[in-house]
């Protein structure tokens, strides 16, 4: 028998951070929608799993391809993957995962939550920190509630020489740098793994209950928990910052509401106790996008001030090769887009920040002024909902080492920290009106 063993793993996952899973479809209220069911829940396909999987195991290419197969259209050679990966489906508030077509209780409090799922605001932001006329600066794109729950169930065919890639694979999902969906680099796609259940069935002796074994990710039975020993973490550097407003800040919407034209931007999220899910009451939502740009931006200055390059001693197009991500440190921490064929995702990771609210808001009224005649312009009144609140907020990044081996890198990122954490660098909106001066202290924590 050429695959005598069959590894089988059963993974309860929650999402830590909302999920950008999308469809590739937008509809009348938003850029993109997330990807759905047949009953109109959210679902996390098997080949986005599939695909971050074999990106993130430490294993040679000839290897990957032995698990994952290949195809080589000019060689017309090739091979199916041995690895076999099921969509994760939803997890419903009774605990068990929804499959197939299932009669959906919509007036429920909790199943009518996702009929109506957050949508996000973006504007991308030059280097010069205004918004971006270039490659439609303005979008928003739907995703899943922090707290969502899904289950899917992987299978390996294999020998008994696969048993060490079996639990990297495990290893794997329970890994800091393990991030499904969209937008993994600002904030999305973390996740927290609840449950693995494993089994290697052994085809010479349990042929039967393998065989007896249905398709469903409710049948549970034969499975025993799987004890995560993970390495992988130690690749990664974690950045632990706390801090406390010194004054009012917004991290605004992007929306207006019946009292104020710009207001915080707040979110739900689902808490679960005793595997019964709740909605929680609404928080305020710092996107991590926010502070990846303002920390990107930080990160730019000083290491032109640590390299010696300095915007009046050079020509134009010299400038413009140290800016954006056209800064050797910029492109190293955050990556660069694809271009002739080259490109690199970000080594810095990213997630969204929830805070309880205690409605601690203040209006502030303003008005723009004529430069000329120093009085009021007409219909240029506004005003602004901000936080008055003074708790203080943690929050964590992720840093890949190999991203760090350049010391003026490291060095541009470290003090970028010390302006955060002094006030001297503002984070949200408004801080060109005086809003979003923190201080604190950050430091370097052991993995969990």
């Amino acid at each position: 028998m050429l695959y005598p063993k069959r590894y089988v793993a059963s993974v309860l996952l929650e999402a830590n951070t909302p999920l950008s899973i999308s469809s590739g479809e937008k509809s009348l209220l938003t850029d993109a929608v997330i990807m759905t069911d047949a009953n109109g829940l959210p679902m996390i396909p098997g080949t986005s799993l599939t695909g971050v999987l074999r990106h993130g195991l430490l294993l040679d290419d000839p290897i990957k391809d032995d698990i994952f197969g290949y195809q080589k259209d000019k060689e017309n050679e090739g091979s199916g993957s041995r690895l076999i990966v099921s969509n994760a489906n939803f997890v419903g508030k009774d605990g068990k995962v929804i499959e197939a077509l299932y009669d959906i209780d919509w007036d429920d409090e909790f199943y009518r939550k996702f009929n109506f799922l957050p949508v996000r605001q973006h504007t991308r932001i030059s280097h010069q920190g205004a918004a971006s006329s270039e490659q439609y600066g303005k979008f928003d794109e739907q995703v899943v509630y922090k707290g969502t729950r899904f289950r899917f169930e992987l299978e390996l065919l294999g020998t008994k020489e696969d048993q060490d890639h079996w639990n990297l694979i495990l290893n794997l999902l329970d890994s800091a740098q393990f991030r499904i969906g969209g937008g993994t680099r600002k904030g999305f796609g973390e996740i927290e793994i609840i449950e693995i259940i494993q089994k290697c069935f052994d085809l010479k002796q349990d042929l039967d209950p393998y065989l007896k074994k249905t398709a469903s990710l409710n049948n549970l039975k034969h499975l025993t928990k799987f004890s995560s020993n993970n390495e992988s973490r130690s690749n990664w550097i974690h950045y632990k910052i706390n801090i406390q407003p010194e004054n009012l800040w917004i991290f605004s919407s992007g929306l207006s509401d019946d009292e104020s034209d710009i207001v915080p931007v707040y979110e739900e999220e689902i808490q679960w106790e005793n595997d019964i899910p709740s909605f929680s009451n609404k928080k305020l939502l710092i996107p991590a996008s926010a502070l990846k740009g303002a920390i990107s931006h930080r990160v730019a200055y000083h290491y032109n001030m640590l390299s010696n390059q300095f915007a009046d001693q050079l020509l134009k197009d010299e400038r413009d090769n140290i800016v954006a991500e056209n800064n050797n440190a910029v492109k190293t921490l955050f990556g660069f887009a694809l271009k002739d064929n080259q490109g690199q995702r970000g080594k810095v990771l990213f997630s969204d920040i929830l805070i309880e609210s205690n409605d601690a808001q203040k209006i502030l009224n303003h008005v723009t002024i004529d430069r000329f005649t120093g009085g009021t312009i007409d219909g240029a009144l506004f005003d602004e909902k901000v936080i008055q609140d003074s708790q203080s907020i943690a929050f964590t990044i992720c840093v890949d080492q190999s991203a760090l081996q350049d010391e003026p890198i490291k060095q541009s990122l470290e003090l970028t920290l010390d302006d955060i954490c002094s006030g001297m660098l503002p984070l949200g909106g408004g801080v060109m009106r005086g809003h979003g001066c923190f201080n604190g202290k950050w430091e370097i924590i052991n993995d969990k």
